[in-house]
């Protein structure tokens, strides 16, 4: 069967909503979503105005593809990653790796994704249902140890946020990006009760993957 011929008008409505979309990402990484007017978006993308209306009701609308955007694709590349994976500390170093090397190969989607969710340290956001699915695995199988699972989730949560934003500034940017990310994931393990010595041993491996997996 062939595949279905999409309609140059479709095209087109879906590469002016990738420019406004591509635009806006950069602006509101630089600046926050409140600092940005739709005119900066729509000149930046160099559409007029009124082409903005007709993909988006408001900046609202706008922020939330963005970041409905960014998170589906880690997602998906975090489910990909821990596919067949049923131990709860792989499967946490391999979400957490696969998001600080994210913010140090897209530095402007990292930045834009934890600007338009400011709720992303909330445990019971949906964004945040891989870690907590993982943690309470952890916490069952006795691979972690926590007071309860959202203290878990929140501590992992902050150290995720605060590590990718660093990662991720432009001009602050961590000499070492690799070592310093393999430092945090056995810092975190060691936080859910892994001895340091395995900690260090799966923070290594996980990042050494990721680094092999942007390689061209």
């Amino acid at each position: 069967m062939k595949n279905a011929i999409v309609p140059r008008a479709v095209r087109k409505r879906a590469r002016t909503r990738g420019e406004l979309v591509a635009a806006a990402e950069q602006l509101v990484a630089k600046r926050g979503l409140d600092a940005v007017s739709i005119d900066e978006i729509t000149e930046a993308a160099d559409l007029a105005k009124g082409t903005f209306y007709t993909h988006f009701a408001d900046k609202g609308d706008l922020a939330a593809a963005i970041a409905g955007h960014i998170r589906i694709e880690l997602e998906e590349k975090i489910a990909a990653v821990n596919a067949g994976v049923d131990d709860a500390a792989v499967r946490m170093t391999n979400g957490l790796s696969t998001f600080f090397a994210f913010a140090v190969a897209q530095p402007i989607r990292a930045r834009a994704l934890i600007r338009l969710i400011p709720s992303v340290v909330d445990p019971d956001m949906p964004i945040n249902a891989g870690i907590r699915s993982d943690v309470t695995l952890g916490l069952k199988t006795k691979r972690f140890w926590a007071a309860s699972v959202n203290a878990a989730v929140v501590t992992l949560l902050g150290i995720a946020s605060s590590a990718a934003l660093l990662l991720a500034d432009d001009a602050h940017r961590v000499a070492d990006p690799y070592a310093f990310c393999r430092e945090v994931l056995t810092t975190a393990l060691v936080a859910l009760g892994l001895e340091r010595i395995e900690a260090a041993r799966l923070a290594k491996t996980a990042m050494d993957n990721r680094r092999k997996e942007l390689k061209p």
